[in-house]
């Protein structure tokens, strides 16, 4: 008798595991099974276990559906994959919700998501639209020629040390003595990051002291390259971190979120005492003049105070501390993998602004197929493959399915920018399909989504557009991109694979322009 009630407990125990597995909500997608804990992310890293939105992608021709529904440690988690659903997901203000897992949490000391990355709700609204609205006034998000005239002086600069070689010790750390030989994206960064401090707070670091920016973007790559697109085992299993905290990157990721909560809250509290009402110096000033009137109206339900404060300003300046950087060594890479690309791109450059002067935004009306080069490297490169990861904030249906509130949903814009559908070839770098039969930029040819797309949309793309552009022909414009002895072209299949996609360091050969 006991022999059959243990047979019968085992079968039944068998039946429950395997409606765990494949059971899923009435009406959602289809998808991999999942197991206890880890849910879908297991099969997700067996599937590729270095790019785990192409490990998704691969569910997608296994199911033979453009929309996967899966699970991801508890979380249920749809990925969509065409432009339908993709365009929905981003237009549709009921995916606007934001994910609340661990890796999000533990970047501010008291484990509370503030910002704007990962903030949802009357906060995210708040705070988005006081902080753009006020930093359009100092040029964020705009053509401004006080700001181009401060980045070509970052440029010109960096410049300087290419030629020249390091003057300071921290110089040495990206470009080797007696010049020429950078390091990227590290060489990028700061100069980037430089022009971005000016909008915030009128300020710059000299090039004597540039040595913490370097430092501040370092951990901005730090972090960017710790985590993954689709939440890291950490957001899973946070218990992991007392086990294995150097395995399961946690040491990493809170040294680069220390870092940065440290340079921006002494900041921050630099500016605070140092206030003056009715004198505001930059938009630090104005933020805290709006915490202050919040405080005198005895507001309790305010969204201003010093952490969203801090970790807003970490959220704006995430894309010139690693992304702009990023792509334009990107954009590099595919130069020197395509000369013939880069020499019709300098022959531009040699038609419209010659060498006698640094180029201007201006000059961008007139390279059409320089633009169109840019557009290339931002398309077949998608620096956040994922997107930032959108939930459901209430019950909807997505491309047919059911998706519950609370859901994860996850545009692929990698999928998207790499659809044979939409693009033809998406796997040539040609920038040639954003332009029409004259040669010229055809904006309506441009249907990618590198910034994203609807609210949502990455409030950086102006700044990050322009930067691009006069980085990337300002370079193009003074040197050659070249290989050094015992150096070899790069090769796209090393990229890392974070938050964000990211070339590894490499030491780049580079010579004037004769």
């Amino acid at each position: 008798m006991s022999e059959i009630l243990w047979f019968l407990s085992a079968l039944f125990f068998l039946y429950l595991s395997f409606r765990y597995a494949v059971g899923r909500p009435a009406g959602f997608p289809p998808g991999p099974p999942r197991l206890p804990f880890f849910g879908s992310y297991l099969f997700m890293m067996m599937s590729n276990f270095k790019y785990l939105h192409k490990g998704v992608l691969k569910f997608s021709k296994w199911y033979k559906s453009d929309i996967i529904g899966f699970h991801v440690g508890s979380l249920p988690v749809v990925a969509v994959h065409n432009a339908e659903g993709i365009r929905q997901v981003l237009q549709n203000q009921i995916f606007d919700g934001r994910a609340q897992i661990f890796v999000t949490q533990m970047r501010e000391p008291n484990r509370k998501i503030f910002g704007i990355f990962f903030q949802e709700g009357i906060l995210w609204k708040e705070q988005r639209r006081f902080i753009l609205r006020y930093l359009r006034d100092f040029g964020f998000g705009r053509r401004f020629e006080q700001l181009e005239l401060v980045i070509q002086e970052e440029l010109t600069d960096m410049l300087d040390l290419i030629r020249n070689g390091p003057l300071y010790e921290h110089e040495k750390e990206i470009v080797k003595p007696g010049g020429y030989r950078v390091l990227l994206p590290s060489l990028l960064h700061p100069f980037s990051g430089n022009s971005l401090f000016h909008i915030i707070y009128n300020e710059r670091h000299s090039r004597a002291e540039m040595g913490v920016l370097l430092k501040l973007t370092q951990m901005a790559m730090q972090f960017q390259r710790e985590g993954d697109d689709y939440g890291k085992l950490l957001s899973i299993m946070p218990w992991i971190r007392n086990i294995f905290p150097n395995w399961s990157s946690y040491n990493k990721l809170m040294e680069a979120n220390n870092f940065l909560y440290k340079y921006f809250s002494t900041l921050v509290d630099r500016h605070i005492e140092t206030y003056q009402e009715g004198f505001e110096r930059n938009f630090l000033d104005l933020y805290i003049k709006g915490m202050k009137q919040a405080e005198a109206e005895g507001k309790t339900d305010s969204t201003f105070s010093r952490n969203q404060f801090i970790m807003s300003l970490v959220d704006f300046s995430f894309p010139a501390l690693s992304a702009v950087g990023a792509q334009a060594t990107f954009l590099i890479q595919y130069l020197m993998l395509y000369p013939e690309v880069t020499k019709r791109v300098q022959k531009e450059i040699d038609e419209v602004i010659g060498s006698g002067r640094l180029p201007t935004l201006e000059d961008r009306k007139e390279m059409h197929y320089t633009e169109a080069t840019i557009r290339e490297g931002l398309r077949i490169e998608t620096l956040v493959p994922s997107d930032v990861a959108h939930k459901a904030l209430e019950d909807t249906e997505l491309m047919g399915y059911k998706v519950p509130k609370n859901t994860i949903v996850i545009p692929s814009l990698y999928a998207y920018h790499m659809d044979e559908r939409i693009w033809g070839d998406p796997e040539n770098f040609r920038p040639e399909r954003f332009l029409d039969d004259e040669g010229k930029l055809c904006l309506k040819k441009d249907v990618s989504f590198p910034f994203g797309a609807g609210k949502r949309l990455c409030a950086g793309e102006t700044f990050a557009r322009n930067m691009l552009f006069l980085m990337t022909t300002t370079l193009c414009q003074n040197f050659n991109f070249v290989l050094a002895p015992g150096d070899k072209l790069p090769d796209l299949s090393e990229s890392l694979s974070g938050l964000s996609t990211s070339p590894p360091d490499f030491w780049l050969q580079l010579e004037d322009r004769k």
